[in-house]
């Protein structure tokens, strides 16, 4: 089978390998770092428990639309303008998501809780450096990334990009 084909039909299940070894390195980061049983530990472990899923939410959106047939391919994806509603449930998960996480961030000192629990690593951003991100930074992508998202679409129906035929 070709390397296209397969990315293109499991690029769900990749990403949800790739959230299950981020949630897994993020957890072991996380048990070295704190070694008494304070409450902190207890929120931050939470806080890594959670976030991978909430992270992996669209990926589990996405691998039902192609499990079941209704979006063949990743491809499917860079066509919202069809209206099928595995796509629009993949967007509008993506979306809430990335209000939510705005909205924590502003409005619950998530920004703090953020850089403190190092967070951004649990789900993959790839920011795992000794030097913690600063707070100014994680409220900047928290802002953006609704703009970012529909600015992606935009573009995606802007592009009318053909979907390559089924190959199975």
């Amino acid at each position: 089978m070709d390397p296209f084909h397969l990315i293109g039909r499991y690029f769900w299940a990749i990403c949800l390998v790739f959230s299950l070894f981020n949630y897994l390195t993020a957890r072991r980061r996380l048990n070295s770092t704190i070694t008494a049983r304070t409450e902190q530990a207890a929120i931050a472990k939470s806080y890594h428990q959670w976030f991978p899923i909430a992270g992996a939410i669209p990926w589990l959106v996405m691998g039902f639309g192609q499990i079941i047939g209704h979006t063949p391919s990743i491809w499917y994806y860079f066509r919202p303008q069809d209206f099928n509603p595995y796509v629009i449930a993949w967007l509008a998960s993506v979306f809430l998501l990335s209000i939510l996480f705005a909205v924590w961030v502003f409005a619950a000192d998530g920004a703090r809780k953020t850089r403190e629990f190092e967070l951004l690593s649990a789900i993959g951003i790839g920011m795992r450096s000794k030097k913690p991100i600063p707070e100014a930074l994680i409220k900047l992508l928290a802002a953006l990334g609704p703009v970012f998202l529909l600015l992606w679409v935009y573009l995606a129906v802007s592009m009318n990009a053909p979907t390559p035929p089924n190959v199975l």
